[in-house]
Parts: C-alpha cells; structure tokens; sequence
C-alpha cells in the first residue's frame, strides 16, 4: 500500500534528545567512534513540512492484470529475426481492444521503427531471457512509444489565481472545454528564487525549450478531477505553488502546435520482453504524454538515448526491470538509464537494476512526486575516462526538478548535477550510497576522481538526507589515501570525502556555494569514515518508509527496512541488488 505523506503527517513517538559529539570534518575511519544514539519513538520532525509533499505515486491498487490474448504472433512468422516484424505486431496492436493483451511468442522479432500502443491494451512476451525485439543500430528510433510520439501543446490558458502547494484546486482565467479524466499540463516561468538555469542556457537559449515549454523550468502533470466553470480541482494535490506573478498557465496535450487536444494514453503496458538497439539519441523505450501506464520485467540494452524515458507522464510504473550496457556511455545524453522529463508527475520507479551507464538516471524538468523506490543503479561511466566518477541517482540534469523522493536505493553516489540547472525540494531517505563503483566486468574502472558517496552541485537548494548509509564495511580508498567525514574546498581528490557539497565541476576554483551548505539538512545519517550516525538535531527513530505502509511483496523474507543507519546492521539484503549479482557473470 502507497503512503500519502503529506505536511500534517505526524508518527507518534516519543523524542530522546541524544546528541552524537561532533567529529572534525577530517576524521578517518581509524577514528574511535562516539557511543551510539538510541533514539526512541517521538514525533518525526527532521523534515520541515515545507520540504514534504503527498508521494503517492503510480497506479493506486497496483498495475492491472490483463488475461485476455486479442492476438498470439509468433517469431517464426516473421523468420525469428531475419524478417521484419514491425508491421505485423503494429497492426496486432491497432486492431486489439482496449483491455486485451497482444502476445508475442519465444524467438527474436526485428523492429525497424518505433512501435506505438496508442490505447489501454498490453505488449507481452515470454519473459525477457524469451522474447527479443531487435532493432538494426543506426536506425534512428526508439522501438517502443506507448502515448504520443511527438507531442505538442495547445494555446495556454492564464490561471486567474495562485495555486498553492497542497491544494487540488485552482481558478482559470476562462474554462478552454476540459473534461473530467484529461491530462493536463500546469507551468510557470522562471522564478530565480527558485530555479538556477546554468550559464550554458542563457536567456533565449534553445536549450530553455529542450524540455520544457519555453523559459517554464516548473510545471506538474496533473489529471482533472472535476470541472465547475472555471474552478478545476485535480486529482492530485500541486506540489509547488504556481504563481500569478509568473505567469503561472494551464495548457492541454495535442500531436500539433496550438492544435486540437489528442487524449493521453491510459492503461497500457509493455511487460515480459528483452528490447535492443533504439538508436539516434531516441532510446529503447518511452512513455511519452502516457497515464496510469507501465512497464514491467523488461530487459533493455545497448541503447543510444534513455533506456526507458517518462515523458510529460503521469502516475505510471516502470518496476523489476533490467536496464544495462548503453551504446554511448559519454555525455551528450545518449547513455542515460531512466530519465524524467517534461514536467513528469507522481511516477513510480521500483525495484529496478540500472547499470553500465553514461548517467545511470536523470531528472530533467520532472513536476514532483516522484519515487525512485528500492532500486540498484552501479557503474556510471564516462567512456573516454574510465577515472571519472559519475552521478549516480541524480534528482538533476535539467532545471527544475522539485519535491522528488529517493529511498531505499542502493547506488555508488548520489548527487544533484548543475549541467543544465538546479533542483529543489528533494529527499533522499534510508538509501545506501557506497562512495565507490563496482566495476563489474568487462567494465576496467579506477575511482580517482571525484569520488563521494554523496554529493551536491552548486545551485542545489532544500535538500534533505535522512537516515542514510555512506560507504561500506569493508571499503577501500585506493588509490586515495583514505576517508574522511566531509571534503571541503580546496577542493582535492584525496582523501576521499563522505560528503562533497557545493562543488562546482566546471570550476574548482570556486568555493563551496553557501546556499547549497545553508539548505541541506543532514539527519540521522550513518559513514563508514567516522562509523558514527550524525544528527545536526535530537535523535529521533526513523519511519520505515515516507511512501510505503507496509513491507512491499518484492523483498519476501528479506528484512525491510534493509537500511537501518541507527541499528546494529547497518544494510541488508536489496533484492534488486541480489538479482543483479546473481547473473552470470556478475
């Protein structure tokens, strides 16, 4: 069952006000380690209500189970992999009824151009060690859309007053005919109390419309509930205020510019298929003006472009799926993993493996409420420097992510990356990040530069990290000299630091950005350099979960919480990490 947390969300538990001693910001792990804080049940306070927002992502009861076969096409038809597939399974899927299930047989299937399921029906294989959809590299598309391919806006409509975080509800200027169940689109432009484009994207830069409407860095896909003139109330609260004073609007979804509405696709599935090959910066899959959608048990690999993309979505899935060995592991944004764009909304991103990466994920304008949950994402890589450090979970990579949640996770860093911008409002809870890549093989990498476990750019504001764990037992520093609690300006690679907030890679000559440092919070979080548990307040005892009521079916007989920065196991078993190393080879 999802949680919704919202700012009244209280835990009734009584405080110790315990204090962990303070330790020198260069503390190695040789260090004797203060005695332990026990923190007792009390209220949950660490996280100001103003950082917390409703994260109940996905499809509320889970993805539907979908029995009914309108098509069976087998591999052979199509001489398993030697013939062209696309057409056959296009038509299969134009002509299946909404709620049914196209079935593919074992074998191999060429794809030659994109597949597009435009309606709430299923794509299902075998299995993914069983039902392989090939596309030739070089072919410039992506081999599955499920929504809109190219979509586009209609004309903008003014809301007539604020919306404010946490309500339902707004005024429009005028009412432009929306209907009960439609997707829609909430933006604003630029507030810089908020957003911090980077100087690559300068005002009137092409890159202010790479992902979102022009210059309108925050936005929120969001689904009418109901309409009553001009008051519509939405199915899902706002997650940031938008603002009159900027110019806040309302826009529809459509395939043509300022053009008719085009409905978005609700209810369809891609499960039980190994996908190859989507080339042209295009990726294997996308779920592109998509609602209540998913995709389930793939395996996708050796792709140019996002692995799996959530475009302009709302509520869909993306869970226990394997996303691996990119064609491009360089930046320029043809080796990303999962990537949100296009204001994306209160998706669910869980119990995945991402690995073999340029950027394991990226959040490029995603709208918030947003859950990365439980996943194992290793060896981010930037292919002409194998020494390079990558980001691992990433709440950036275009202005202006805002009010995501990362748990759970286990992931060789996390950081915010100031590439194209900032990100705001984002908590990071109960992850392991272990400071250092695996360099599972072939992969021959050596972390000698920018090594952390967590990091943050300049520009990154309200962070919160809670009840972490940093490192791991049995870590090396080699080839640095050793560990220490935080790395601080004068920036160096040696020794390697839990911590490095506030650095800006594209000059380390400047110092740590003191709105970064004044805005993180960093609770109850325990490191492998000082093996301490911090707390900047009074200790407190953690929930188990700020989206989650109870232990979810995927971890069996695992323990869950397997983060536990306060007890005596720090980690135990993710059972995305045990199915990652159970694969030959790994």
């Amino acid at each position: 069952m999802r949680r919704c947390l919202g700012p009244a969300r209280r835990y009734r538990w009584v405080v110790v006000f315990i204090l962990v001693l303070a330790c020198s910001p260069y503390e190695s792990s040789e260090s004797s380690p203060s005695p332990p804080p026990t923190p007792a049940p009390g209220p949950f306070t660490l996280i100001p209500s103003d950082r917390l927002t409703t994260w109940s992502p996905g499809i509320p009861g889970g993805i539907p189970a979908r029995t009914t076969v309108c098509a069976n096409l087998s591999a052979g038809t199509y001489g398993n992999g030697s013939g062209d597939a696309t057409n056959g399974i296009q038509a299969a899927l134009d002509a299946c009824p909404v709620g049914q299930v196209v079935q593919l047989s074992s074998g191999d299937f060429k794809i030659t151009h994109f597949l597009q399921i435009t309606k709430g029906i299923v794509l299902r294989g075998a299995g993914p060690t069983q039902t392989k959809l090939k596309m030739p590299v070089g072919t410039n598309s992506n081999l599955i859309t499920v929504g809109t391919q190219w979509f586009k806006f209609t004309q903008a409509t003014n809301l007539a007053s604020t919306a404010s975080k946490g309500s339902r509800s707004v005024n429009l200027a005028n009412n432009p005919g929306l209907t009960v169940g439609e997707i829609v689109l909430v933006d604003q432009l630029t507030d810089s109390s908020v957003t911090e484009w980077s100087s690559k994207s300068p005002p009137g830069d092409a890159s202010r419309t790479w992902f979102t409407r022009p210059n309108r860095p925050v936005g929120q896909v969001m689904e009418v509930q109901a309409v009553s003139g001009t008051t519509i109330t939405f199915t899902t609260p706002f997650h940031i205020a938008f603002q009159t004073g900027f110019a806040a609007q309302l826009t529809r979804f459509g395939n043509v510019d300022n053009g008719p509405v085009i409905p978005s696709v609700k209810y369809a599935g891609v499960e039980d298929l190994y996908l190859s090959g989507g080339s042209g910066g295009q990726g294997n899959i996308t779920l592109a003006n998509a609602a209540y959608s998913w995709v389930r048990n793939i395996e996708s690999d050796f792709q140019d472009g996002p692995s799996v993309g959530i475009d302009a979505s709302f509520r869909s899935i993306v869970r226990d799926s394997y996303f691996h060995s990119t064609q491009q592991p360089f930046p320029g944004g043809g080796g990303y993993g999962i990537s949100f764009s296009w204001y994306s909304a209160d998706n669910l991103v869980e119990n995945n493996i991402v690995w073999n990466m340029n950027k394991v994920m990226v959040m490029r304008a995603s709208g918030g409420g947003n859950v990365i949950g439980y996943n194992y994402m290793e060896d981010g890589r930037n292919g002409n420097t194998p020494t390079w450090v990558e980001v691992g979970l990433n709440a950036s990579h275009m202005t202006t992510p805002h009010y995501e949640l990362f748990e759970g996770n286990q992931s060789f860093n996390f950081d915010g990356d100031n590439t194209w911008g900032n990100s705001v409002y984002i908590t990071v809870f109960r992850n392991q990040l272990t400071g250092k890549r695996r360099s599972i093989p072939p992969l021959r990498l050596t972390d000698s530069q920018n090594v952390r476990a967590i990091g943050l750019m300049e520009g990154h504001m309200w962070y919160s990290f809670v009840g972490n764990v940093l490192g791991t037992a049995n870590q090396n520093p080699s080839p640095a000299s050793g560990f220490v609690y935080d790395a601080s300006y004068p920036w160096r690679n040696s020794p390697i630091g839990m911590w490095r907030l506030g650095y800006n890679p594209e000059n380390w000559n400047a110092p740590a950005d003191p709105k970064v440092l004044s805005t993180t919070i960093r609770e109850g979080n325990f490191d492998y350099a000082t093996n301490q548990v911090r707390w900047a307040s009074a200790a407190q005892q953690l929930p188990p979960s700020l989206y989650l009521d109870e232990k979810p079916a995927f971890f069996g007989s695992n323990p869950w919480p397997w983060v536990d920065p306060t007890g005596a196991t720090k980690t135990f078993t993710l059972p995305a990490r045990a199915r990652f190393d159970a694969m030959p080879g790994h």
